[in-house]
């Protein structure tokens, strides 16, 4: 969590309305493993933002463990309200019960690259993705479906500070 603090408060996004909040579901596809996470999303440029990011495998799944870490993502698209992206970063791991695993490997604290891409929708200030990701210490994949929030992108009815109107209202 300190990891998320950290990233939000030091990136400076180009205007107010370039970072959002969100939510994901996520699923460990070798260990039929479900979660939930957090993330941010930075917009940095047109092409790159930075995704810090928590998600967590409650103890019900044969793997309990905790994610954090945070992706820098290049968009591959130049189209408004889609895009296609890459992505790749850094990641500890907190696994919780690292002790009952056949994995000589396996350790409470690990280290891991995570390399992937995703799709998103931008619905004015909210917006779904959809990502995966392979994690390159194990080779295990996870997906993510979730929605990012823009708040400063959510002007109901009248034009923000920047002039940008959300398109939702």
């Amino acid at each position: 969590m300190y990891l998320l603090l950290i990233f939000v408060s030091e990136i400076k996004a180009q205007s107010y309305r370039d970072w959002g909040v969100g939510i994901e579901n996520v699923y460990n596809i070798p260990i039929k493993g479900v979660g939930f996470g957090l993330r941010s999303h930075f917009n940095l440029s047109n092409k790159w933002f930075l995704s810090p990011q928590f998600s967590f495998y409650p103890s019900w799944n044969k793997v309990s463990e905790s994610y954090y870490g945070a992706n820098i993502n290049y968009n591959l698209t130049s189209e408004k309200k889609w895009g296609l992206y890459i992505s790749l970063g850094p990641y500890y791991n907190h696994w919780s019960n690292h002790s009952v695993s056949s994995f000589s490997e396996a350790k409470l604290v690990n280290f891991s690259i995570e390399l992937g891409g995703g799709i998103y929708r931008d619905a004015g200030c909210f917006r779904p993705f959809f990502e995966y990701l392979a994690n390159a210490k194990w080779w295990e994949s996870n997906l993510s479906a979730g929605v990012n929030v823009f708040f400063g992108a959510c002007v109901s009815g009248e034009r923000g500070r920047d002039g940008y109107k959300c398109p939702a209202y």
